[in-house]
């Protein structure tokens, strides 16, 4: 609701930024703000702008501050991307921030990669670039973050995996995972257990979502002649699809999500899942 970018012509026209700070003591902002909508990111976003539009991508409003002595040269940047909700805005968090990196207390997650922080609060990714060093980034961040957090209210962001093994990587995956049409905005999760470094997959929605696309699965499995098979493991039962391209994997049904496995073998799991299923 902050950020209300025009629709038609694709112009973009940026309706409310007064939460945008003139300062960011003890720099200014300099110049006027610029907006980037879906049909000039391009311009601003060379060379992947695609994989914010593929992602949920709104619209950017960007800000510049610089001090008196410096003239009008820009220290620190300030982009603000609206991805339409919380879940997108978590995708491009992981896509676009080092791996490695500083966690920071700011926002509903934030990062800390040296030359700048990362962070997001609610529909909002928001990068603080510096081109100098020793600013106050992170103090910067927290008071942005608390300050939409007062105009935009809580947007809870629930990432439900089970503790499979180690966390290597978390991305969101906004259409195709897998090449499966039917499987869109995919949270997909990395896990190192022993010396086997494995793919889980979290799907999330009402049980009618949930439902449809359970059938789209069987149907295309059907179609495609891949056997598909309930089986129960150690009181957990699970689908196991025999896929001559993927090999084995793995689909467990809980509450509201769905849970895929792709990689590893499903017994040393069940362990783990039963107490992720039964806390």
């Amino acid at each position: 609701g902050l950020l209300d970018f025009s629709k038609g012509d694709g112009a973009g026209v940026a309706m409310d930024t007064s939460w945008i700070p003139e300062q960011l003591p003890p720099l200014s902002r300099v110049g006027p703000l610029r907006h980037f909508t879906r049909d000039n990111l391009f311009e601003y976003v060379n060379g992947h702008a695609e994989s914010y539009i593929n992602a949920g991508f709104k619209g950017l409003v960007v800000a510049e501050y610089g001090s008196l002595d410096q003239g009008s040269q820009p220290q620190v940047t300030m982009d603000v991307f609206d991805m339409g909700e919380p879940l997108f805005a978590f995708g491009m968090l992981m896509n676009e921030t080092p791996a490695n990196v500083k966690a920071i207390n700011v926002g509903t997650m934030g990062f800390d990669y040296g030359e700048g922080i990362n962070f997001i609060q609610g529909s909002l990714f928001i990068k603080i670039s510096a081109f100098v060093t020793g600013l106050p980034l992170e103090r910067w961040g927290g008071e942005i973050a608390a300050d939409l957090l007062k105009k935009m209210g809580s947007s809870p962001l629930v990432i439900g995996f089970p503790a499979l093994g180690e966390v290597v990587e978390t991305r969101f995956i906004k259409e195709n995972y897998h090449g499966l049409a039917f499987f869109g905005n995919v949270l997909e999760r990395t896990f190192k257990r022993g010396e086997t470094v494995f793919q889980s997959f979290l799907l999330t929605g009402s049980p009618e979502e949930l439902a449809k696309r359970k059938q789209a699965l069987l149907d295309f499995l059907a179609k495609e002649n891949i056997p598909a098979t309930m089986v129960q493991d150690g009181g957990i039962p699970y689908l196991r699809i025999q896929d001559p391209y993927e090999g084995d994997w793995f689909v467990v049904e809980h509450g509201s999500q769905i849970l895929g496995i792709f990689g590893m073998a499903m017994q040393p799991l069940v362990q783990p899942l039963k107490e992720f299923f039964n806390p």
